[in-house]
């Protein structure tokens, strides 16, 4: 019989740095997750493309706070634009077209939330906007699919 202690073990952690959550994280939520981000992802990108906007029905468009000066799809906008780029009426429009498309087109909501609604929605998507290369897109479906109320 061998009285010998096993060998010490390694403490050191991973070989490799660990990764950021990032986009790959949205993927591994796994098929269901995958449906919902895609169903997200077409109703994000018709926002601003109809001319069903009930926020400048009878508004002044160059001066309503939900008209977006943004250039980029959202699809297309990082955190980084988020944080560094976008002007706070930026934000506030999108975050008010954003919140207010998942709640009509995917809960069945019906017009605008409120503003205080929107400004913690914007606020949200601040705090998850952590990792400079997601996007918009990735974001706000994390945010709005995790914070219930957000709902209507």
């Amino acid at each position: 019989m061998n009285d010998a202690l096993a060998p010490h073990p390694n403490l050191s952690g991973p070989d490799r740095p660990k990764r950021t959550l990032g986009c790959g994280a949205v993927a591994s939520i796994g098929c269901g997750g995958i449906v919902l981000i895609s169903v997200l992802f077409g109703v994000l990108s018709t926002i601003g493309n109809g001319s069903d906007d009930d926020a400048s029905a009878g508004a002044d468009d160059s001066a309503s706070k939900y008209t977006q000066t943004w250039g980029k799809q959202y699809s297309d906008t990082t955190c980084s634009d988020w944080n560094g780029e976008m002007t706070g009426q930026q934000q506030f429009a999108a975050a008010a077209d954003i919140l207010t498309s998942a709640r009509n087109k995917i809960d069945d909501g019906t017009g605008l939330p409120s503003d205080a609604l929107v400004r913690e929605f914007e606020g949200g998507i601040t705090t998850v906007c952590v990792e400079p290369t997601m996007t918009l897109t990735d974001a706000t479906y994390g945010l709005y699919a995790t914070e219930p109320r957000f709902h209507p």
